[in-house]
């Protein structure tokens, strides 16, 4: 069953438990430890129940729910990505020495402290951290510094709250927020700042609306362009890991069943 068929098939958990059944009707497999991927978004989920007895589990995705408890993940020692946004967390206790995590969604949850998120360094392997999703965040976002505490708390980060902390992509962040801080701060006048040169042709533009931008807005323009552009590679490089890893389970299952089948008879030897 397709991911897409889970989602047509939804149905809301009974009494907010995760249950074996829940899961065994969502994923098409009987078996919970052939389970790699749960996209349960939105179903009612309070307590997540059964998942650790889904111990090869690859993908969570449990966002939208009332999920405070996180300790039935104790056993999940293959996750690597796992979305918990929008739920009711003030801890991240039960996500301690996963060592497979390497992308985690905790937008839109009530983490207030820099004290609550330091269970992360436990975690290995983590490169891509989401606190922040647009107007979604937790209360320890609005603190001061928080972006380079955490960087520092956690250095071998790759993309904090869909932004590129190394490579080619954060250097242009990084520009556009060093010139946006000085605007702010009025180190700078606009009126000061020399026309740009034009890139393109002025027919590259469908319309002129972006020369009547002033230059606040252009940046702001750019800022979500990139950020758009950057969600989307992020989006696509979550969704390729899921592919190639049920692949890899798939050819597995396939490998350890043709182990178990009887031989058939030979042929008689001439």
């Amino acid at each position: 069953m397709s991911r897409d068929d889970q989602a047509e098939d939804y149905q809301m958990v009974e009494d907010g438990y995760l249950s074996e059944q829940f899961v065994k009707r969502l994923t098409g497999d009987f078996d919970l430890t052939c389970v790699i991927h749960i996209h349960a978004k939105n179903t009612g989920i309070e307590n997540l129940g059964c998942v650790y007895m889904c111990e090869n589990l690859v993908s969570l995705d449990v966002g939208y729910n009332r999920v405070k408890d996180l300790s039935p993940l104790f056993k999940l020692q293959s996750l690597q990505l796992l979305d918990l946004s929008n739920n009711k967390l003030t801890s991240l206790k039960g996500l301690e020495y996963m060592p497979t995590l390497s992308s985690l969604n905790i937008s839109g949850n009530e983490l207030s402290s820099l004290e609550s998120l330091k269970l992360l360094e436990t975690i290995p392997n983590l490169r891509k951290l989401i606190l922040r999703d647009g107007n979604i965040s937790n209360p320890v976002c609005h603190l001061n510094s928080y972006p380079n505490k955490l960087k520092a708390l956690l250095p071998d980060l790759t993309m904090l709250d869909f932004r590129y902390l190394k490579g080619e992509l954060s250097s242009a962040f990084r520009s556009l927020d060093e010139i946006d801080s000085s605007l702010r701060e009025d180190k700078v006048s606009i009126h000061d700042i020399p026309p740009s040169r034009p890139v393109v042709s002025p027919s590259f533009w469908e319309e002129d609306f972006f020369d009547d931008l002033d230059l606040n807005m252009k940046m702001r323009y750019l800022k979500e362009t990139l950020n758009t552009v950057y969600v989307e590679k992020y989006r696509m490089e979550e969704t390729m890991a899921v592919l190639e890893e049920e692949d890899k389970q798939t050819l597995q299952r396939l490998a350890s069943q043709l182990k178990c089948s009887p031989e058939q008879d030979k042929p008689p030897s001439s």
